[in-house]
């Protein structure tokens, strides 16, 4: 039963994927067009199956930590190669510019972003609040 269990729920998260946004989306946040910087558009998958759409990181995090009960799958494009990559396993550095301002740079490898934060700090998804976002906005998280 055990086995059963875990192959279903392989299979499952292997269905996994994101969507591309439809041209002319708008940020659930900002209302935005989501493909302004499509290295940086990011999405959630809420569990009654629908997308929502962020031109940012910053955005998408900021949607999920506000509906996390409503989420299925956090997804954000990696910096360096532009490919879809779970969210919620991400590393983030700081950037300046973002398309309104501070964001965050998402990577697949914590190594990638160590390369590109160079002295600056790389931070998960645990590391990420409400607070540290405000912060972010206010370029004070470095």
């Amino acid at each position: 039963m055990r086995l059963i269990l875990i192959f279903l729920f392989s299979f499952i998260f292997a269905l996994a994927q994101p969507k591309e946004p439809p041209r002319g989306e708008r940020c659930v946040v900002c209302g935005m067009d989501v493909n302004f910087d499509p290295k940086l558009t990011s999405q959630v998958k809420l569990k009654d199956g629908s997308y929502k759409y962020a031109e940012s990181p910053k955005h998408i995090l900021q949607f999920y930590l506000e509906n996390k009960n409503r989420v299925a799958e956090l997804w954000v494009k990696d910096y360096e190669s532009g490919k879809w990559i779970d969210g919620t396993k991400a590393f983030y550095v700081p950037i300046k510019e973002g398309p309104m301002g501070p964001d965050l740079a998402p990577f697949r490898s914590r190594l990638s972003a160590q390369k590109f934060a160079g002295k600056g700090k790389v931070y998960q998804l645990k590391d990420i609040t409400k607070d540290f976002l405000k912060h972010l906005d206010m370029g004070h998280v470095h």
